[in-house]
């Protein structure tokens, strides 16, 4: 038996949140990934666990200047050209997950590999909180927009079955004739703190300030760094590179700081929203200081479920581009944070369902 996952490159959260997954099913479960994310989030991720990963495209997200900007236009678009792409290649892709002896297909969230699964006689079940449905059908404009997301949303009705989080954005259930509803799935690190002080040390950063990870997105922001230095009292750390060394930054190695101890281990977190943001906040109690997102729909199912939490502390735009962040940086040191608002142990419950789906006869599976 051998699970095949298809996971989108837009951005890395969807890989992150798969890893964490493939991390929780049985080692001995033969497992293929098939994405754009480069192979070396998959090693960072899992270190312990062998998988093959194979670059593969079929799907492009949003196309987008910078982390929080979408050009809605030049993204239908792009779909438009890989759909066509993925229609070409169809037959082929069917020969690949025969040929390999796969059985079960995994999709977070590309709808083109349920449609080669259905093709292919082979289970496949999708696990979201969202899908690309929900986010386009916001950007149609022409019938021909329509008629692409339609076939989207028929790709996905092909799914044997979908395993939606918490989170979920209010249309992604309707794409799917049966569906089950699972926890979060978030990265939960070790609290770090003393060992992550002593190394700032060694780096001039004084003893005794609070500290902040940055974190910009796949797409990075301008942000002026200039006003960043000003706030001698917080030490910032980041895995992003820098334009430009900033006195009170530290940009860490992955390797010597797994991120979701970096997450455990600060006091706040600045960053944009994204699911994986959203969790690694939430799993590990971790106030979230962001900015808007526009023209993207999951941004607020993830506003809402970090208001339930009660960790967040919106700035503007332009507050957050410039920099302005002292008073939510204040703020962030007596939110009330709810531990119980969600359940985090999403990546266990959806190993397991997998495992036992793919460790059964395809023919005689039952789905309810």
């Amino acid at each position: 038996m051998t699970l095949c996952y298809y996971v989108t490159g837009h951005g890395y959260g969807h890989a992150i949140r798969t890893a964490q997954v493939i991390k929780a099913l049985p080692p001995d479960l033969p497992v293929i990934v098939r994405s754009t994310v480069p192979q070396r989030l998959f090693a960072e991720e899992l270190p312990n666990r062998l998988i093959e990963t194979i670059c593969a495209e079929f799907d492009c997200g949003c196309v987008q200047p910078d982390s929080v900007t979408i050009l809605k236009r030049e993204t239908l678009d792009r779909y438009r050209a890989i759909a066509a792409r993925n229609a070409s290649v169809l037959d082929a892709e069917v020969r690949f997950l025969t040929g390999r002896g796969v059985t079960l297909v995994v999709s977070d969230v590309p709808s083109f590999p349920i449609e080669a699964a259905h093709v292919a006689g082979i289970p496949s079940v999708v696990a979201t909180n969202f899908t690309w449905y929900d986010i386009y059908k916001e950007y149609v404009e022409t019938p021909q927009d329509q008629a692409l997301v339609d076939e989207i949303a028929a790709q996905y009705r092909l799914a044997s079955l979908a395993l939606i989080s918490d989170l979920e954005t209010p249309s992604t259930a309707g794409c799917f004739p049966t569906v089950e509803r699972v926890p979060l799935t978030a990265r939960i690190g070790v609290r770090r703190r003393d060992a992550l002080d002593e190394f700032l040390r060694s780096q001039d950063c004084p003893e005794g300030i609070r500290l902040g990870l940055l974190y910009m997105g796949t797409w990075g922001l301008d942000i002026d760094w200039t006003v960043v230095e000003t706030m001698r009292d917080w030490r910032f750390v980041t895995y992003d590179p820098l334009p430009r060394p900033v006195r009170n930054v530290t940009v860490l190695d992955r390797t010597q700081w797994p991120y979701a101890d970096t997450v455990a281990s600060a006091d706040a977190m600045i960053c944009k929203v994204g699911y994986g943001t959203t969790t690694d906040c939430i799993g590990n109690g971790t106030p979230m200081i962001h900015l808007p997102r526009r023209d993207f729909i999951e941004y607020n199912a993830l506003v809402a479920g970090l208001d339930r939490w009660g960790g967040r502390i919106e700035l503007s735009e332009d507050d957050f581009i410039a920099a302005r962040w002292r008073p939510a940086l204040e703020a962030s040191t007596s939110v009330t944070i709810d531990p119980a608002a969600f359940r985090t142990d999403g990546a266990q419950v959806v190993a397991n369902r997998l495992a036992g789906l793919a460790a059964q006869d395809h023919n005689r599976l039952q789905f309810s």
